[in-house]
């Protein structure tokens, strides 16, 4: 049986920080390969492999089936696959046309349109900016639709971009904007969690909705928050 885990790291043997995290990604992509048929082209900004399966965990162990994502990737890919096998719907929302494009072609080479649904939702002002920053956030309109308003048991957060410092918070807008289509048992999950922006966002969210996240630094470097007591393997 699986154990709850306070902070969701696996311990190794050695104390190298770097070597640890790829430690976790290179066993994350064993298990990733029973869903690895078609290759995917994996880049510095996509979701770590330890973190897609994190999210995939959360998908099987807690049976999460109203997946959105923000921000679109190879985790689309991998959930699309997940919901195949075992029922569910995605709406993966993405701002860059081109993006979207590349990934909707993914999706329909895999015969994934019909379970994972890309909602193109362009970078507009916000009225739940970070203070001091750029206002920008997905088109609350364009968002509204593609997901019809359903409530919601996994939200993936791993978009907008918010590498640069005019825009480090810029994920913030996510739970002002999403909290009450979440369902009454839910899971929201964060990626970049090492970067000071996504740790104050946390903070943040964690007052907002009175939960707490487990911070898995080494083990994909997410931040996973949830309303009650659940099980992380």
């Amino acid at each position: 049986m699986p154990k709850r885990s306070p902070g969701g790291a696996i311990p190794t043997a050695g104390g190298d920080f770097m070597n640890d995290q790829v430690w976790h990604d290179l066993l994350a992509l064993q298990v990733l390969a029973p869903l690895s048929s078609n290759y995917l082209p994996w880049n510095v900004a996509a979701m770590r492999p330890s973190g897609v399966v994190a999210v995939l965990n959360e998908v099987v162990i807690n049976r999460r089936r109203r997946i959105v994502e923000l921000g679109s990737g190879i985790s689309s890919i991998y959930l699309g696959r997940l919901a195949r096998q075992r029922g569910g719907q995605v709406w993966t929302v993405e701002h860059d046309e081109r993006w979207a494009d590349t990934i909707e072609q993914q999706l329909a080479d895999e015969s994934l349109d019909d379970v994972v649904t890309v909602v193109r939702a362009p970078l507009t002002p916000t009225a739940s900016a970070w203070p001091h920053e750029e206002n920008a956030w997905y088109e609350t309109d364009a968002v509204r639709r593609g997901i019809a308003d359903q409530p919601i048991d996994l939200l993936v957060i791993d978009g907008p971009p918010a590498s640069d410092a005019a825009r480090q918070h810029s994920r913030y807008p996510a739970i002002p904007f999403f909290a009450p289509l979440l369902a009454d048992d839910y899971t929201i999950i964060l990626d970049d969690i090492d970067r000071p922006g996504e740790q104050e966002i946390m903070k943040r969210w964690e007052q907002d909705l009175d939960i707490s996240f487990e911070r898995q630094i080494l083990a994909g470097g997410i931040g996973i928050g949830r309303p009650r007591p659940s099980f992380t393997v």
